[in-house]
């Protein structure tokens, strides 16, 4: 199976799984492919435990690895024991994505059908995670029921090789970026207005072709800042952002939440059970789309509970496609590229994890402009964009903030975030690293004390320039650090 030739529909069912108890059998053989022969040879799962161990078996791998003298033992132990683009906050529906590499890597003969079904997969990782520090191949196979698997070599070297460039990239770049200051208390702490929390759900009209729920997360006086949208990536939810949208409400912001009901943690859910299909590329249209009936709602009064709140000056704030959506409406454009010839090359050196969503996005891509006048600045954290814009960055319209985590496995930080901004027009859009920093650790869920970047976003907000001596960064959490600005 090859991930860059498959099809979203069978991508999305590979990459997403549902939990199954705890295996009483794992895996205790392994068959390698070898690239060079194109045979397969078979090694104990125990036997891989060390290269002194390797060197002591009676596999035929074992047998080998003696007759090269050793030389198989490194690189197969390498692979092993490489991390995996999995990561900690597991039920983040977005950090599920990489289980799509493990059906990329693995292969199984027609007696275990079901072995690298979602469900044992996710328990196997989960269980991974309890144990280690960094997940690997090895320990998730330790993990999964079965008796033996095939690992494709062919596909996991070139594979591991591009992660680790990639991750090497980023730890070599992090020095040269200045550490920002740590946050004044006023910044950090929560504001002085108490809030509302209310659901709606704005109808369907013209251009909106199905009702759209709205979280309202706003101060019970009159706000004192501009207002603010929060979209959420693939396959979640309003409710990660929560923590975001209370520390902004606390200090005067009204802010508003849309479920992107095409793409949400529902979807999911239904598409994991049957009942529906994987989010079409379409959806890559309807999300700014539905951004702008949220404004319009606002500028006819009809969001219940929003009194008071005009759509000017609006600030807008995406996470992983939600940051995608930022830039669209930011104008970045998604002008046809010579780049996007490579969806068709799983080899392609600039290939990472994101790409998966943005290849999905192309059959849907316009050249026109989302651009919207009430939006005048935008925050894109961990935003896929260096394929679906690749000659449409230099469109943008607004100052975006582009934050990136320096260990984000799923959009890495050099090709997604650095140097696509390299790109962006001089009108004071600003790059910000966060040291350790996650796909999927930066957001923060309700009654949370609005998580790492708190500070950097009401920073933002309140459209005050910084620098490194600016005081945005939380003592107690990530070390956020300067790219630089345009």
């Amino acid at each position: 199976m090859n991930i860059g030739r498959l099809p979203l529909a069978q991508l999305s069912l590979m990459v997403f799984a549902l939990l199954l108890p705890r295996p009483v059998q794992a895996i205790e053989e392994l068959h390698v492919l070898l690239p060079a022969l194109r045979q397969k040879l078979t090694v104990q799962l125990k036997e891989l435990a060390s290269p002194d161990a390797l060197w002591a078996g009676k596999s035929d791998l074992a047998e080998l690895n003696r007759a090269t003298n050793g030389s198989y033992a490194i690189s197969l132990l390498q692979l092993l024991n490489s991390p995996l683009p999995i990561q900690k906050d597991f039920d983040s529906a977005m950090a599920r994505q990489g289980e799509v590499l493990l059906g990329s890597l693995l292969e199984v003969d027609a007696s275990q059908p079901n072995l690298l079904k979602t469900d044992p997969v996710l328990a196997g990782i989960k269980a991974a995670q309890a144990k280690y520090e960094q997940v690997s191949l090895l320990n998730v196979l330790q993990e999964i029921p079965g008796k033996s698997v095939t690992v494709r070599l062919d596909r996991a070297l070139p594979f591991i090789k591009r992660l680790q460039g990639q991750q090497l990239a980023a730890a070599e770049l992090i020095p040269n970026f200045n550490k920002a200051a740590p946050a004044p208390a006023p910044l950090l702490a929560p504001g002085k207005f108490a809030t509302q929390t209310s659901v709606v759900l704005l109808p369907a009209t013209e251009n909106l072709i199905e009702p759209l729920e709205v979280t309202v997360v706003r101060p019970l006086d009159k706000p004192s800042l501009p207002p603010v949208v929060i979209s959420h990536g693939l396959w979640d939810s309003p409710s990660s952002f929560l923590g975001w949208a209370q520390h902004l409400a606390s200090h005067g912001a009204a802010v508003f939440l849309p479920r992107h009901a095409g793409s949400d943690r529902n979807q999911q859910a239904e598409m994991l059970a049957g009942h529906a299909a994987p989010p079409a590329p379409v959806e890559f249209l309807r999300r700014p789309t539905e951004v702008k009936a949220v404004l319009d709602a606002l500028e006819t009064g009809k969001i219940p509970g929003a009194a008071g709140v005009s759509p000017r000056n609006v600030v807008f704030i995406g996470h992983s496609w939600g940051a995608t959506t930022a830039l669209q409406l930011a104008g970045a454009r998604s002008v046809a590229s010579d780049l996007w010839n490579a969806c068709k090359d799983p080899e392609h050196p600039k290939r990472n994890l994101s790409w998966v969503l943005q290849c999905s996005f192309l059959p849907a891509a316009v050249a026109g402009s989302f651009a919207d006048p009430r939006i005048s600045r935008v925050v894109a954290v961990s935003p896929p964009q260096a394929l679906v814009f690749a000659a449409g960055i230099s469109d943008l319209k607004l100052p975006v903030l582009v934050v990136s985590g320096s260990s984000d496995l799923v959009v890495p930080p050099k090709p997604e975030a650095l140097v696509p901004f390299s790109q962006y027009p001089k009108n004071g859009s600003q790059l910000v690293i966060a040291e350790r920093g996650t796909h999927f650790n930066l957001p923060a869920g309700a009654d949370s004390n609005g998580g790492p970047l708190r500070a950097l976003l009401l920073q933002w907000l309140i459209a005050k320039p910084f620098d490194a001596s600016t005081g945005i960064t939380d003592p107690a959490s990530l070390q956020l650090r300067l790219g630089g600005g345009t």
